[in-house]
C-alpha cells in the first residue's frame, strides 16, 4: 500500500505543477503584454513632446529674432521715429496719408 501511495502522491503533485505552468506561462504572456503596451505608449508621448519643444524652439527663436531688431533700433541709436514707422507699417497695416496701398490677391483658377 504505501507503494500505491507514493505513486498516487507523485501523479497528483505532476498535475498540480502542469496547472502551475500553464498559470505562469499566462501570467508572462499578460505581463509582456503589459509592457509592450507601455512601451508603446511611452514612446508616443515622447514623439508628442519632442514636437511640442520643436515648436517652443520655434517660438523662442522668433522672440529672440524680434528682440534683436528692437535692440538694434536702441543700441545703434537709429531714429525711434523710424522704429514706429517701421512697427506701424508692418505690423498694424498703416500707411501714410499720401501712400496708396495695393494688395495683391492671387488669381484662383
Amino acid at each position: 500500500m504505501s507503494f500505491m501511495l507514493r505513486s498516487r502522491e507523485a501523479t497528483e503533485n505532476k498535475s498540480n505543477h502542469g496547472f502551475i505552468k500553464v498559470i505562469a506561462c499566462i501570467a508572462g504572456v499578460i505581463l509582456c503584454g503589459f509592457f509592450v503596451f507601455s512601451l508603446v505608449t511611452t514612446n508616443m508621448q515622447i514623439e508628442e513632446n519632442k514636437q511640442k519643444y520643436q515648436d517652443l524652439i520655434d517660438q523662442t527663436d522668433t522672440v529672440l529674432e524680434e528682440n534683436a531688431s528692437i535692440e538694434r533700433y536702441l543700441t545703434d541709436d537709429a531714429n525711434m521715429d523710424e522704429y514706429i514707422e517701421e512697427i506701424a507699417r508692418n505690423k498694424l497695416d498703416y500707411a501714410n496719408p499720401d501712400e496708396r496701398v495695393y494688395y495683391i490677391v492671387p488669381s484662383s483658377y
